[in-house]
C-alpha cells in the first residue's frame, strides 16, 4: 500500500512538473491588429496594439512578431517589447538568447543579453538558409556565408564561396562548397580555411569542427587554433 502511494505521489509530481514547465514557456496570441504575450512571471498579458503581424514565432523565453515594416520581440525574462523598425522581415527564427529576422539581402539579430537588435551593415546576395543556435546566428546566401560574432556583436561576411552547405554551433560556424571548407572562429574573430579537400559532411562541437571527405577527417581545434587530419 505504501509502495503504491509512493508511486502515485511520484507520478503526480512528474505530471505537475511537466505542467509547470509548459506554463512557464512563453505563450503568444495573435489576431489581425494585436499581439498578446502571456508573461508567466507577471501572470498577465503584455499587449502590442495596432500591429498587423505577417508572421510570428515563440521559443522558451522569447516571442517574435513581424510585418513589412517592423519586428517586435518580447522576452519574458525582462518583461519588455523591443522593436526593430524600417526592416521588412520575410521570416524569423529563435533560440534561447537570439531572435533572427531577414530581408532578401539583409539580416538582423536580437541579442537578449545586450537587449538590442543588430542589423548587418552590408548588402548581401539573396539569403537562402538561416541558421540559429544558442550562442550565435548565421545566414547562407547564394554566394556568401554571413555569421554573427556574439563577442564583437558584429556581422561578418565571407564573400564568393558559393556555399553548398553550412552549420553552426555556439562558438563556431562552418560552410563548405565542392572543394573548400571555411570556419568562423569566435575565439579569434577570424575565418579559418581548408582548401582543396572536397568536403562531404561536417560536425560542429563546442570548440571543434570535424570535416569528412571521402578518405580523411580534418579536425579544427579552436582551443589550439590548428588543424589535424587522419584517415577516415
Amino acid at each position: 500500500m505504501r509502495k503504491t502511494a509512493a508511486l502515485f505521489v511520484l507520478a503526480l509530481a512528474v505530471v505537475l512538473g511537466v505542467a509547470f514547465c509548459a506554463a512557464a514557456e512563453v505563450q503568444l496570441f495573435v489576431d489581425k491588429q494585436t499581439v498578446r504575450v502571456h508573461d508567466p512571471a507577471l501572470n498577465t498579458q503584455s499587449i502590442l496594439n495596432d500591429f498587423q503581424p505577417k508572421g510570428w514565432r515563440t521559443h522558451n523565453y522569447l516571442a517574435l512578431a513581424w510585418n513589412d515594416t517592423a519586428s517586435w520581440i518580447y522576452d519574458i525574462r525582462t518583461h519588455q517589447w523591443l522593436s526593430l523598425t524600417g526592416f521588412g522581415a520575410v521570416a524569423g527564427v529563435l533560440s534561447d538568447n537570439y531572435a533572427m529576422v531577414w530581408e532578401p539581402k539583409r539580416v538582423a539579430i536580437f541579442d537578449a543579453k545586450d537587449r538590442r537588435w543588430i542589423v548587418s551593415d552590408f548588402l548581401m546576395d539573396q539569403i537562402t538558409t538561416p541558421l540559429i543556435a544558442r550562442g550565435m546566428g548565421a545566414a547562407v546566401t547564394l554566394k556568401e556565408f554571413v555569421v554573427f560574432d556574439p563577442v564583437l556583436r558584429e556581422w561578418k561576411i565571407l564573400n564568393d564561396v558559393y556555399p553548398k552547405q553550412a552549420i553552426i554551433g555556439d562558438n563556431l560556424g562552418v560552410c563548405w562548397n565542392e572543394a573548400d571548407a571555411f570556419v568562423y572562429d569566435t575565439t579569434v574573430h577570424q575565418w579559418v580555411e581548408k582548401r582543396d579537400i572536397r568536403p562531404q559532411a561536417c560536425i560542429v562541437e563546442d570548440y571543434k569542427v570535424s570535416i569528412y571527405t571521402s578518405d580523411r577527417i580534418f579536425v579544427y581545434d579552436a582551443m589550439k587554433h590548428r588543424w589535424t587530419d587522419q584517415p577516415r
